[in-house]
């Protein structure tokens, strides 16, 4: 619960708006009931609608909020698809949505479906271009503690069989100066079925794994996987690693770094395929010191952790578990403070190893080597 709204800064490309709800639904309780809600800031627009900053009020005494609002158009596939993730997912590192209702657009006088999740001061891209534009690079430390919590975030979600499937700085939140990361924006993920096709044209391109770039419409979640190693290498350098122009020269991109992709897994991945195979080295030496020259910061448990991740054949990419347990992480588990950016005085990290029953049963034998010693 918040403080009354009105003292928000709002510019004059950002006045308020305000609008009675008939059917906002708490998440949590169930409960209906009509709220006023104050809009006033436009924080994003996706490919299926605009999200703003907003608080929500029963009564005009007891504010709620800050929260953001997701509004997508009613009635379409996506729509109930986020809304459904979103109803049953519960972790630390997944955007929480607390309530949702729909209104019709005073606009375009169409229906929209409003989904109101808790609120982060950032984006991991934000945070990433802040260090960039200044000239800086992110601490390690900062890096390790933002990379492991998307792992934790897709341990989760993959055991539900939750491809997230649009993994990017910009679908991060982050709050810098706790640590917290919650990963966001599920319009494009979907319950991925046993032997069921979903479509290959998904994902943004800079993070779309290469049997995506392919054609590939029997994936797994382990498209998510190559989202992560993208996110873990622009972390590192200020910039997506693999930019192409268009989604075939995205290929090239990555065969830059990873040297040609095999002839076997360009045929599993899609037998019609028949564009450019990229067959021939595009570089001199082996991959390992395209990616030490690459991510030279990264030491070798950094280095180590990409190969295992930007791996073109997907049962190759290490699973969130094997991610979770593995050296990279060893600070995190040693140090239980870091530094904010701008702050001179250390800040206990967030709880990073509070699984619940479920968490462990994934992670099985492996907690030992995930969890501080002890913790165990």
């Amino acid at each position: 619960m918040s403080n009354n709204p009105n003292n928000t800064n709002s510019t004059a490309t950002d006045r308020s708006i305000e609008f009675i709800a008939d059917d906002v639904t708490s998440n949590r309780s169930n409960n209906v009931r009509r709220m006023l809600i104050k809009e006033y800031r436009k924080i994003g627009r996706g490919a299926f609608g605009t999200v703003v900053q907003a608080y929500m009020t029963p009564d005009k005494e007891h504010w709620y909020g800050p929260f953001a609002i997701k509004k997508v158009p009613a009635q379409t596939e996506y729509k109930s698809r986020e809304l459904e993730i979103l109803r049953i997912t519960d972790h630390p590192n997944i955007v929480k949505l607390e309530y949702f209702f729909t209104h019709i657009s005073t606009n375009d006088h169409k229906v929209y479906q409003h989904l109101a999740m808790e609120c982060l001061p950032a984006t991991l891209q934000i945070e990433i271009s802040r260090y960039s534009h200044n000239e800086l690079e992110m601490a390690l430390k900062h890096i390790k503690l933002y990379s492991y919590q998307i792992a934790r975030g897709m341990l989760y979600l993959h055991a539900f069989g939750i491809c997230h499937r649009d993994i990017k700085p910009s679908n991060i939140l982050v709050d810098p100066s706790t640590g917290i990361l919650k990963i966001c924006d599920f319009g494009s993920a979907k319950k991925l079925e046993h032997d069921q096709p979903s479509i290959s044209y998904i994902c943004s391109r800079f993070y779309r794994a290469p049997e995506l770039i392919l054609g590939c419409t029997q994936y797994s979640t382990q498209v998510d996987i190559w989202g992560l190693g993208c996110v873990i290498g622009e972390m590192l350098i200020g910039k997506a690693v693999f930019q192409g122009a268009e989604p075939l020269l995205q290929l090239r991109e990555i065969a830059k770094l990873l040297g040609p992709p095999d002839k076997k897994f360009i045929f599993f991945s899609n037998p019609s395929y028949d564009g450019p195979l990229y067959s021939k080295p595009l570089f001199a030496g082996t991959s390992k010191e395209r990616f030490e020259k690459c991510f030279s910061r990264a030491g070798p448990e950094g280095i180590e952790l990409l190969m295992s991740v930007l791996v073109y054949e997907p049962y190759k990419r290490l699973t969130p578990r094997r991610i979770l347990a593995h050296p990279f992480f060893d600070d995190l588990r040693k140090e239980q403070y870091f530094f904010p950016r701008e702050h001179s005085q250390p800040v206990r990290l967030p709880d990073l190893f509070n699984f619940t029953s479920m968490e462990a049963q994934i992670i099985g034998e492996l907690i030992t080597s995930i969890k501080p010693n002890e913790e165990q």
